[in-house]
Parts: structure tokens; sequence; C-alpha cells
């Protein structure tokens, strides 16, 4: 199984060399850490490790240190850990794990946070059962809360020594590279033991060529800063041969990311869910009812039988259903890439570009012929 760069993975594999690396120097006993967001040019998520048992606040200041407040703060939902706001403090998160993190949900999960006034919803990466973590976690977003562009590039440096600690680490223990995978692998698995209910796609908008022997499943959210940097990816794929592309309407930011995704399942009631998919996609504000209906107007839609159907019991239970099916395979953050063919599955949980996608759907093709656009 092929793996491209994307947030999931090399989120998981910073995580994992640093903590390793650090387990038996003066570094793990830190009680707090500093990280920077965003993590790097690839927007790859930063990652806070949690053992069990554990109480982490994580507090969100800008580039001159100042409190940022949050509008909204989303979890996972996974049983092993809650996540809060502190009443007091609204740049403070606090998040708590169980005693007992076994099952298995108990993997990396995503914690993503809107700051007032910050367009792009931040991300940080929940890994559990991490010995060595701190307490306290400030995360410095790359800007001012005046809203100019983003300047942060790096987890912030541990110091030449920390370094070092970690290239040496790397060099003894090649095996760290493979073990950073597993959460991918773990997608995988997942997939391939749900493979008929993601094919079994009744009401799921699907583009492409719809006889294809190869679907790619994606799940989104409009709101999603990373689906929108995919979106030339995506919109490459429909002109492939042999693949089938399913859309997984998946809101996690919010009440906006729904009433989109109603939306866009609305506009399929009138044969216009590509048209409708790539505008709000696009989009680059909020999604409350005026942009939509202006969104959808220009696409010249009746917009008062698309508000009607947003609200329908059929487009709620299609949203329902990618939940739950999101839940039992394990996709916790947007965008998640599943490539399903007749030579196997490929996950790529995270952005991605129109080359590593065409590498996935060639992946799990029989022949060796490669995609044709």
């Amino acid at each position: 199984m092929k793996h491209g760069p994307n947030c999931w993975v090399a989120a998981a594999l910073l995580s994992l060399v640093a903590q390793s690396a650090v387990a038996d120097s003066a570094l793990a006993a830190r009680d707090q850490a500093e990280i920077w967001w965003p993590a790097a040019e690839s927007g790859a998520s930063p990652v806070l490790g949690l053992p069990a048992g554990r109480v982490v606040t994580v507090s969100f200041l800008d580039s001159k240190g100042d409190p940022w407040p949050m509008s909204e703060l989303v979890g996972s939902g996974a049983s092993w850990l809650t996540i809060r706001q502190a009443a007091e403090h609204p740049h403070v998160a606090i998040v708590q794990t169980e005693a007992e993190m076994a099952g298995q949900d108990a993997m990396s999960v995503n914690l993503v946070v809107l700051l007032r006034g910050l367009s792009e919803p931040v991300h940080l990466a929940l890994e559990p059962g991490v010995e060595a973590a701190p307490t306290a976690v400030t995360v410095r977003i790359g800007t001012h809360q005046s809203g100019s562009p983003l300047v942060g590039t790096a987890v912030a440096s541990h110091g030449a020594d920390f370094d070092a600690a970690i290239r040496d680490y790397l060099l003894a223990n090649p095996q760290v590279l493979r073990e950073a995978l597993d959460p991918a692998r773990q997608l995988a698995a997942r997939v391939s033991e749900h493979r008929d209910a993601l094919l079994a796609a009744a009401g799921v908008p699907t583009l492409g060529d719809l006889s294809g022997g190869v679907t790619v499943v994606e799940f989104f959210d409009y709101r999603c800063g990373y689906c929108k940097r995919s979106l030339d990816a995506v919109r490459g794929l429909l002109g492939a041969d042999g693949v089938r592309v399913e859309m997984r309407e998946y809101p996690i930011l919010g009440d906006e990311s729904e009433a989109a995704a109603r939306a866009a399942l609305a506009a399929a009631r009138q044969g216009a869910y590509e048209a409708a998919h790539f505008a709000l996609m696009a989009h680059e504000g909020g999604f409350d009812a005026a942009a939509i209906e202006s969104i959808m107007g220009e696409l010249g839609l009746d917009v008062e039988k698309l508000t009607a159907d947003m609200e329908s019991t059929e487009v709620g239970a299609l949203i329902e259903a990618n939940r739950d099916l999101a839940a039992r395979i394990g996709v916790t953050g947007t965008p998640a890439f599943l490539a399903l063919g007749p030579g196997g599955v490929e996950v790529s949980p995270g952005a991605l570009d129109e080359d590593r996608l065409a590498r996935m759907v060639d992946a799990v093709r029989l022949d060796d012929a490669p995609i044709q656009r």
C-alpha cells in the first residue's frame, strides 16, 4: 500500500518520532509545550500526545502572544476523550482522556477549532496512548487577530540537540517509519471490512464514470481548508476512464457546514449536484442562509424548492448515514480519500494533489494501465 504526503500521516510521523526520541531524555518530563499552526507548508496538523487519565489545557494565542478566543470547538466524538471550552477563558480548550483508552476508536482523532475572525479552521491531531506528553500546550497562530496572512510554517523548534536526537533515533530505529503509518493501515483495513457499505451508495451523489470499476470515495466538509486544497485533484479525476467518484457529505465543522451539505444534497434533487458542489467548495465565506441562497440562485436553481428540500427527512438521513459509516470505518477528519478497486484498497486521510490521487487509483486497478484523462 502506497502512502503519499498527507496531513494525518505526516503529523503521526512527527509525533511518533519526537515522542520516541525524547522518551529517555529530560525533555520527556516537561509539563508545557508550544507549537505553531500551521505546522508545515504541506498543511500537516500538529500532534498532541495524550496518555490515559490526563487533563491537558490547550491555549490559543496569536503571533504576538495575545489570547485568541474560540468561536467554536469541535471534537471527534471518540469515547476515550472529552473536549470542552474553559468557562472563564474563551481561548482555552480542556482535553481529558479516560483512564482506560482501549477499544476500536482509540486511534488518532482531530480537534478542530474555529477562532474568531480567522476563516480557516485550526486542526490538531490527538494521539492516544502516549506516555511522554505535556499537560499545558500553547498553540501560536501564525497571524495577528487583524487577519493578516498566516506566516507560521513549522512546529516550534526544541533546539539542535533535539533535532539531532530525532536523526539518531531514526537511524537506529528505522521501524519507526513503518509504525508511523499504522493509522493509515488501520483505516485501510476498516475500509476493506466495510467495502459493501461504501459501494452501496443509494442516494449518495456519484460523479465521473458511473460504471467504472474503481470507486474513489471522498468524505469532506465545505468549510474545511484542506478539502478546498484538494478541489483540483477531485475535479481532475472526473474525466478519468473507469473511475466513479462517490461524494460523502461529512459536515464536522459546525452548523454552517451542515447547512452547506444539505444545500448540495438538495441541489441534487434538481439535477445540479456537481455544479453546486464545486460552487460551495469554491466559496470563501460562511454559509448562512443568505450566502446559500445567493450561491444556488447564481446556478439558476429553484431556491424556494431547494430550501424546502434542505429540511427533508431524506437529506438529513443521508448525512447521518455518512456520519455513521465514517465512525465505523474510522474516518475522524476531512478530507479522507478512499480508493476501492479490484486490486485492493488505498487510503489518503488528508489533503492531496492530482498526482497522488491518480497513483491511488492506479494502485487498485488489476492491470498496469494508468488512468486516462
